[in-house]
C-alpha cells in the first residue's frame, strides 16, 4: 500500500519524477510559442531585406562600371596616338589626357601670341617711294578656318607682285581660294587674299607663321 496523506494524495515521491518525465516529454504548449513563431518570421522578413539590398547594390555597382567604361573608352578615343601608344592602362590614359590638354593650353597660347604680332605687322614706305605714294601695308586676320591677308598699296607702284605673293603662299603648302583687288581710295589698292585651313595646328600654318611673313620678303 502507497502512504496515503491526511487529505487523500499519495506520497509516494516516484510519482512525482514520473510526471515529470511526461511533461518533459510532451511540453505544455503556453505563450511563448507564438513569440518564438514571430521572432522567426521577423528573421526571415530581415533576410530577404538583406538579399534585396545586396541584390540592388550589386545591380548600380555593374552599371556605373558600365558607365566609367564607357567614359573611359571616350576618352581614349579623343587623345592622339602619340599620347596613348603602347599604353593601355586607365590610370596611363588620365595621365597622358592631362598632358594632352596642358600641351594644347601651350600652343593655344603661342599661336595667341603670334597672332598679336601678325595684326600688328605694317611695312612703311621705303624711303625712295614718291611723295604721291601711299604706304604699303600688310595685315593678317586668323579665323577659325583659315587666315584673311589684306595688302594696301598705292596704284602707282606698277610693279606690284602679287604673282609672287600667291607663289610665296603656295611654296608654304597653304591652300589660296579667294583673291580679289579693289580699290579703296583715289590712289590706294586693296588685295585681299582668303586661305583655307583645315587645323589652325597645321604644319603649313606654324611654318607660316614662324615665316614672319613681310610686303618686302617677296618682292
Amino acid at each position: 500500500m502507497l502512504p496515503i496523506s491526511s487529505d487523500g494524495v499519495s506520497e509516494d515521491p516516484s510519482i512525482f519524477l514520473e510526471l515529470e518525465d511526461l511533461l518533459a516529454d510532451c511540453p505544455i504548449p503556453d505563450g511563448n510559442q507564438n513569440t518564438v513563431k514571430k521572432s522567426s518570421a521577423s528573421s526571415q522578413v530581415e533576410e530577404n531585406n538583406q538579399d534585396s539590398k545586396k541584390t540592388a547594390h550589386r545591380f548600380t555597382e555593374r552599371q556605373r562600371r558600365q558607365e566609367m567604361s564607357g567614359l573611359y573608352a571616350s576618352l581614349r578615343s579623343l587623345l592622339p596616338l602619340q599620347y596613348v601608344k603602347g599604353k593601355r592602362a586607365v590610370s596611363d590614359h588620365m595621365h597622358q589626357a592631362v598632358n594632352y590638354v596642358n600641351d594644347m593650353k601651350k600652343n593655344i597660347e603661342q599661336l595667341q601670341k603670334r597672332r598679336d604680332k601678325l595684326r600688328n605687322i605694317t611695312t612703311s614706305a621705303d624711303p625712295t617711294t614718291n611723295a604721291g605714294d601711299s604706304p604699303r601695308c600688310v595685315k593678317i586676320n586668323l579665323f577659325k578656318d583659315g587666315m584673311e591677308i589684306l595688302i594696301t598699296h598705292s596704284l602707282s607702284n606698277k610693279s606690284f607682285p602679287l604673282s609672287k605673293v600667291l607663289a610665296y603662299l603656295l611654296d608654304r603648302q597653304l591652300n589660296v581660294v579667294h583673291c580679289v583687288s579693289t580699290t579703296t581710295a583715289p590712289s590706294t589698292f586693296l588685295q585681299t587674299i582668303h586661305i583655307e585651313v583645315i587645323s589652325i595646328y597645321s604644319t603649313s600654318l606654324f611654318s607660316f607663321c614662324n615665316s614672319r611673313f613681310h610686303y618686302h620678303e617677296i618682292q
